[in-house]
């Protein structure tokens, strides 16, 4: 096989597909949690705000899991199709 961006793009194509769907699921849970949060402060419990720090890890741990995640589909689809 030559190197045509055919050959490339199930890389690609898998990687931005879990990235999305990673995304997404992120979304979705976190909606979940603010839903909840919503309504117990509608009922009158109190929350805690996050740290500094913590919102920190959070900001850096999503993109590092994120260029794992994609480095992972690229290795373990070259691994299968070789």
């Amino acid at each position: 096989m030559n190197g045509s961006w055919a050959n490339l793009f199930p890389y690609f194509a898998g990687a931005f597909k879990l990235i999305v769907l990673g995304i997404g699921a992120y979304f979705a849970i976190k909606w979940h949690f603010d839903e909840e949060r919503r309504v117990r402060e509608a009922e009158g419990v109190v929350f805690d705000k996050p740290s500094f720090m913590k919102k920190l890890a959070m900001m850096l741990a999503l993109p590092v899991l994120l260029v794992l995640l994609a480095l992972l589909v690229i290795y373990a689809t070259n691994w299968f199709l070789d």
